[in-house]
């Protein structure tokens, strides 16, 4: 079976031919080029064509911002922080002013929910997708993925500081 996707961003086309193996990639620009395997079973297929860089759109850019730059969006209330560390972490290490907490396993279920319920959960009312938004975290990793997540959702303003 043979299935040929068009990007709008990609002058060539692309035909995926599905083996038992895996699915097998060749780019037709040139004769000469060899196939590229993307993946080995044909469960992944909802994986390939959902990839972002075969949907023609490119990641969002998510801004690191340093403890320095923080500490002035903390005194000047420009933008909304959300420490997505565990409440355990946070009465271990403590809590950054003007910042609420919402654990990364919440997030999901709180930015899908309505406002009202927002509001409700979190006593602050649901950031609008061009708000600002500093995600804080210890390493990074869960603060990266706080903001990959919102930027899936439409908030265009994520940003993320390892506090």
């Amino acid at each position: 079976m043979l299935n040929i996707l068009r990007s709008k961003f990609s002058p060539f086309m692309v035909q995926m031919h599905y083996f038992s193996s895996g699915i097998v990639v060749n780019k037709q620009l040139t004769k000469t080029m060899k196939p590229i395997i993307l993946y080995k079973t044909k469960s992944n297929l909802c994986s390939l064509i959902q990839n972002r860089s075969f949907a023609g759109t490119s990641p969002p850019l998510i801004i690191d911002i340093n403890y320095e730059r923080l500490k002035k969006f903390i005194n000047q209330n420009e933008v909304l922080i959300i420490d997505v560390r565990t409440k355990e972490e946070l009465a271990a290490t403590g809590v950054l002013p003007n910042s609420y907490n919402i654990p990364l396993d919440e997030l999901i279920t709180a930015f899908e929910s309505t406002p009202d319920k927002f509001l409700e959960m979190y006593n602050i009312p649901k950031p609008d997708k061009d708000q600002k938004i500093v995600f804080s975290c210890a390493k990074g990793i869960r603060s990266l993925k706080a903001c990959r997540y919102v930027a899936d959702l439409g908030y265009k303003n994520s940003q993320q500081c390892i506090i």
